[in-house]
């Protein structure tokens, strides 16, 4: 897909990175809503194959790279976009956005034209062979009606995700965690910023990459403005940007608001302002004797 654009440039003004090339719907084709393409189901089976792979036998030392090799984790769900192309691009109307972000696919109306497959640069509108509908992402809306995050979010054991309604970057609320680390501090970029879709998933890039084109490729160059911003802030104990990190899957509740008290704990609160979590910002830490006298057993806190 970015291959497919014209070459990507930023420029910053005023402070503010802006992007200067051509979006997914500017570049698009005569007679198309948008630049894209429809994945075959060899795309689906063999996802990435042949990427990185050498065409030809390698000579020696060909191989090395000017850095280290590396990789990351990059999880991926529908971003929900604020200008979403799959909804642009169906002609049956049968995708919409509701008031709170979420965006859906109306099945009922839905013939399986797969303009929406085509159009979507992340790739996460599918279509179902059986039902000959298209299906996406619900962002779990019936649990967030009920005031409790995606199942994604709450069940992920690496507690990484974090929920929450975000802001215009002019109207950002100090108080509010997602605005907090995407807006005010900065520690957080969408993926593929330039495709101009305006994702509402934010990430905090790696910061044990050193290829910061590759960085700049994925997240735009505020991708190593969040890195940098991330790596200050932990490296000077930024109590509100920890606590408001370690807030993420604390609870199974939407917190609207948050708080540090007495610079020991943080506290979430939800839409009415009621307290829902309050969480040390430090976790507790005992080391337990290494022999036990009233068990006559020996222990060990490595395990």
């Amino acid at each position: 897909m970015l291959a497919k654009l014209e070459p990507i440039r930023w420029k910053k003004e005023g402070g503010t990175w802006v992007y200067r090339g051509k979006t997914i719907f500017e570049a698009a084709p005569p007679g198309e809503i948008a630049l894209g393409y429809m994945p075959e189901s060899y795309d689906y089976a063999f996802p990435g194959i042949g990427e990185g792979e050498a065409s030809t036998s390698l000579r020696l030392g060909s191989h090395r790279a000017p850095f280290d090799p590396w990789f990351f984790f990059l999880p991926r769900i529908c971003n929900h976009c604020t200008f979403p192309s799959c909804l642009a691009a169906c002609p049956r109307q049968a995708i919409y956005k509701r008031d709170d972000g979420v965006v859906l696919v109306d099945q009922f109306r839905c013939r399986g034209y797969r303009e929406c497959v085509k159009s979507c640069p992340y790739k996460k509108v599918f279509y179902n062979p059986v039902t000959r509908v298209s299906e996406k992402c619900i962002f779990c809306y019936p649990a967030l009606e009920k005031g409790e995050i995606p199942r994604c979010f709450r069940n992920c054991i690496g507690k990484i995700r974090m929920f929450g309604y975000i802001s215009l970057p002019e109207k950002a609320d100090p108080e509010n965690p997602i605005d907090f680390l995407v807006h005010i501090k900065r520690v957080a970029a969408p993926l593929l910023p330039q495709l101009g879709l305006e994702p509402n998933i934010y990430y905090i890039p790696p910061i044990n990459i050193k290829n910061m084109d590759f960085v700049r490729m994925m997240f735009g160059p505020m991708g190593e403005e969040a890195i940098n911003n991330y790596v200050r802030a932990i490296e000077k104990q930024d109590i509100e940007v920890i606590g408001a990190l370690i807030l993420s899957n604390s609870t199974d509740r939407i917190i609207h608001r948050f708080k540090v008290i007495g610079g020991e704990y943080v506290a979430g609160y939800n839409e009415k302002g009621n307290e829902v979590i309050r969480i040390p910002i430090t976790e507790q830490v005992v080391v337990r004797p290494y022999y036990d006298e009233k068990l006559g057993v020996y222990r060990r806190n490595d395990v």
